[in-house]
């Protein structure tokens, strides 16, 4: 009862703004490029791709609290207003990337494939990820800072990954015979991230 209390109020406090931007951008990137003709596989997996880390930045905006800093006592925990926006924030952006994907494989050529079940793991582990950098950054920024300083730390790791090469790269090619192997790291790194955004967003010991 005291969530769906807390539900419309959350709703309206955050900052949709940058996640409905980055999807209208999403669907129309992989609407209109090359219009009218099949998109192959290769060009679906790359904008994909690049849709999770967008998408994931742009969810970080709805784990700002603007009134935390000045609100001296509040009626629910601080861990619960956090679970409700990064469940609001994480779907929407997951919903975004489905529907992005959805139009890439109606625009597949026929005999054209994508690994769905591998690239969703990835789209969800890169939006936790972009929750997860603010919600951290946020201990130790306030306002806006905190996303600019969340976005900065997730660029720098999604950019150290791209440089990695080899066997168990993260970012491999369906292809390849490792991918199977790559993708359980993906699980893995996805369900320690939730457990890592949970924790983060939890108050000190002792206060609400």
């Amino acid at each position: 009862m005291l969530v769906i209390c807390l539900f419309r109020p959350l709703m309206r406090a955050i900052a949709w703004a940058p996640l409905l931007v980055t999807g209208v951008l999403a669907i129309a990137m992989i609407g209109l490029l090359d219009a009218g003709s099949p998109l192959d596989s290769g060009d679906s997996l790359t904008l994909l791709r690049m849709m999770g880390p967008l998408l994931g930045a742009a969810a970080g905006f709805t784990v700002l609290d603007e009134m935390a800093a000045a609100t001296a006592a509040n009626p629910v925990s601080r861990g619960l207003r956090h679970r409700i926006r990064c469940l609001a924030g994480g779907l929407t952006a997951g919903a975004w990337w489905a529907v992005t994907c959805a139009i890439a494989v109606a625009r597949l050529p026929e005999g054209g494939v994508l690994r769905l079940p591998g690239m969703a793991v990835e789209a969800a582990t890169c939006i936790v990820a972009g929750l997860l950098a603010v919600s951290v950054a946020a201990r130790f920024y306030q306002g806006r800072a905190a996303v600019l300083a969340g976005m900065g730390g997730l660029l720098g790791v999604f950019s150290v990954t791209l440089v990695l090469h080899g066997p168990y790269w993260p970012w491999l090619y369906p292809d390849r015979p490792t991918w199977e192997v790559v993708h359980y790291g993906w699980s893995a790194a996805l369900v320690l991230l939730l457990v890592a955004l949970d924790v983060t967003g939890r108050g000190p010991r002792g206060t609400r």
